[in-house]
């Protein structure tokens, strides 16, 4: 009796999505009849090594994805199997029908579920690791959790678990709230057969919107903080948060930079990019903004390029804790701090919410509402631009 013969084969017709990338697809080969089954998995061309039928390990979640399209292939030869056994005639068309659903994960195995649909998703890179957060979370709390065992108990008893392990309020909401996508996912894929939604009954926790920010003095402290001796290592971590208290970028963004982003317009250095996490082009006139402090940075640095390379996001904010006690500041730090500062402080200043919202880069308005009204001398300012 013949065997199908199965191969992994990316941009077989030439098509490409709207992110410039080709479908992996498995051939189906039966004597000379071939036929191809989709695997929603997208890639570039320059990480995939046709003769190993893989994916190179300069794609960031090269394992996770190679370990799925292993898994894709071993199913089909599960099928194939499974008509020996039952003498069901061997035929790609009969595959086929058997494997109609393909992308059904087992309906006893939630977690692989989770992990299929963040891999073939075409969200951002951050946006998949966030929300690995959350399988990996699921995983202690039930592991073998499956479709219809999503029940409004089984929330609340997540959410009990979350408090137990003392996660504060926030990570506690973006837990739920990722649980509540891969359920959503899973009721479109008609994966689930409970007639109530499991979350029609529950409420949604309240999320804290505590900013931290720095008071003018408190910024002056860091700007004349002297590092010498064993703390003079801490000069880059201190001049990269300093720069993102005069610019309002975050991690990501002031990690993606480039020498080119730096645009003299009319002799003067403007800052133009595009933020990682939201898309949106931002163009900053670094000279105009906290009097070129910026630039004053950028001008301390040879290699720009090794600047803008920091450490971890983690690792930079436990840095930064130790500068914050030696210049004597009791405010806590983080490097999204910087953020919250250049926001706040620019209000403070009076400059008006619209353009706020432009030089964050916020596409909502109400985003940057949240800063109008966090130090009361900005009220002050207003009625006295009134009186």
């Amino acid at each position: 009796m013949q065997k199908i013969c199965f191969k992994l084969v990316l941009n077989r017709e030439n098509n490409l999505n709207t992110d410039i990338q080709y479908m992996v697809e498995v051939e189906a080969k039966l004597l000379s009849d071939k036929v191809y089954l989709p695997t929603n998995v997208f890639l570039r061309p320059k990480h995939w090594n046709q003769h190993r039928q893989e994916i190179l390990s300069s794609h960031p979640n090269h394992e996770l994805l190679n370990r799925f399209l292993q898994e894709f292939v071993l199913n089909l030869e599960w099928k194939e199997l499974q008509m020996w056994k039952n003498n069901t005639p061997l035929t790609l068309k009969q595959l086929i029908v058997s494997e109609k659903g393909i992308n059904k994960v087992k309906k006893t195995s939630f977690i692989n579920f989770c992990k299929e649909y963040i891999s073939i998703s075409r969200k951002r890179e951050s946006t998949k690791k966030n929300l690995m957060t959350t399988v990996k979370v699921l995983n202690t709390f039930n592991p073998s959790t499956s479709f219809n065992n999503i029940t409004y108990e089984y929330i609340m008893e997540f959410e009990r678990f979350l408090f137990a392990r003392k996660y504060k309020i926030n990570t506690i909401i973006k837990h739920i709230k990722h649980l509540r996508s891969f359920y959503n996912e899973a009721l479109n894929r008609r994966l689930i057969t409970n007639n109530e939604d499991a979350f029609r009954r529950y409420k949604m926790l309240k999320g804290e919107s505590k900013y931290t920010f720095l008071l003018p003095e408190e910024l002056n402290k860091l700007e004349s903080l002297p590092l010498i001796g064993k703390n003079r290592k801490m000069r880059h971590t201190l001049d990269a948060f300093l720069f993102c208290c005069y610019t309002g970028l975050r991690y990501s963004d002031f990690c993606s930079l480039k020498k080119e982003d730096f645009v003299i317009v009319d002799n003067k250095m403007w800052l133009m990019y595009k933020s990682v996490k939201t898309e949106v082009e931002t163009r900053l006139p670094l000279y105009l903004l906290f009097q070129g402090k910026a630039m004053a940075i950028l001008n301390r640095y040879n290699d720009l390029e090794a600047f803008f390379k920091v450490s971890s996001n983690s690792n930079i904010d436990k840095k930064l804790l130790k500068i914050k006690a030696l210049a004597g500041i009791n405010t806590h730090i983080s490097f999204h701090t910087a953020r919250h500062t250049n926001a706040t402080l620019l209000v403070y200043k009076g400059v008006n919410i619209t353009t706020v919202q432009k030089l964050l880069g916020h596409k909502n308005i109400r985003t940057t509402q949240h800063y109008a009204d966090i130090l009361p001398q900005g009220i002050v300012n207003d009625l006295k631009k009134n009186a």
